[in-house]
């Protein structure tokens, strides 16, 4: 399936860079702030995958979700999750405002899950040929000029040990203790999920703190099983082993913030928070 799944990465990507160059993007909104930002990418790249599902899953027990149509299940979208087998998660085009801006840092983001368990998982960034993803048998692959002539793939392994003292997001969702060496680090956000993902997958960002949308996180989740890094909720103080939908508002974002790290670094990290700003 993995193979498949990267195919479909690949023409996202192609089609991200193609729309992206035409003139006059076509922008919408889905609510009145420029973060809800909305375009004729997003829309089509959601209907693609659609049509690329039907033909490749076809004798699949599937649901897909994304972004930018998940509400056509209405009130039973929870109920529909947690009665397939196979649940694919997709964000058609994550860090649409850089995307709008000509600014490089936007990708496609695809997690599969199975009976509710991360499965398989994919994060690309078509403007800086940088993919992501996991197999079937939990192996986690970082593609430097990925789908390009001068192609490396390098095996990511759970062993690994991040020195970055980058940490993605933490101070924005919570006050923190200061006494507590908190300025050994660097708190960071870059806007863009699918770009904060693949720097933490790959060891160049320590750990971080996030309060996504499940279509934000799904593909990261998915290969984060692979190289050790747990997910952490703060407010519940437990680990999300598994996608449970009572964890998720009705409009599937996660009720409570989250700790992405390695054991150390949640535990370090969970010590040094005085209270959820609530955001």
């Amino acid at each position: 399936m993995i193979d498949t799944i990267l195919e479909f990465i690949k023409q996202v990507g192609e089609k991200q860079l193609r729309l992206r160059c035409e003139k006059g993007l076509d922008i919408g909104y889905k609510g009145a702030q420029p973060v809800t930002m909305v375009t004729k990418t997003d829309l089509e790249i959601s209907r693609l995958f659609e049509a690329y599902a039907a033909e490749h899953f076809s004798d699949l027990d599937y649901l897909i979700l994304d972004e930018e149509s998940f509400g056509k299940y209405g009130s039973d979208v929870k109920t529909k999750m947690n009665n397939c087998e196979y649940l694919f998660v997709l964000d058609p085009l994550d860090g649409t405002v850089h995307y709008s801006q000509n600014i490089p840092l936007f990708g496609v983001s695809l997690g599969v899950f199975k009976k509710g368990k991360p499965y398989l998982g994919a994060l690309y960034l078509p403007a800086l040929g940088e993919l992501v993803y996991v197999n079937d048998k939990n192996e986690a692959y970082w593609v430097k000029n990925a789908f390009r002539e001068q192609e490396h793939l390098i095996r990511l392994h759970e062993d690994f040990v991040s020195n970055s003292p980058l940490i993605i997001d933490l101070e924005r969702h919570f006050e923190l203790d200061n006494s507590k060496n908190v300025k050994n680090y660097l708190f960071v956000d870059y806007f863009c999920s699918v770009f904060c993902y693949v720097l933490l997958a790959t060891g160049r960002v320590r750990s971080g703190m996030f309060k996504d949308w499940l279509w934000d996180m799904a593909g990261g989740w998915c290969i984060f099983r692979a190289l050790g890094y747990r997910l952490y909720d703060v407010k519940a103080g437990k680990y999300l082993e598994k996608l449970d939908t009572d964890d998720l508002t009705d409009d599937l974002k996660f009720k409570n913030a989250h700790i992405i790290g390695k054991e150390e670094d949640i535990a370090y990290l969970k010590n040094v928070i005085i209270k959820d700003k609530g955001l």
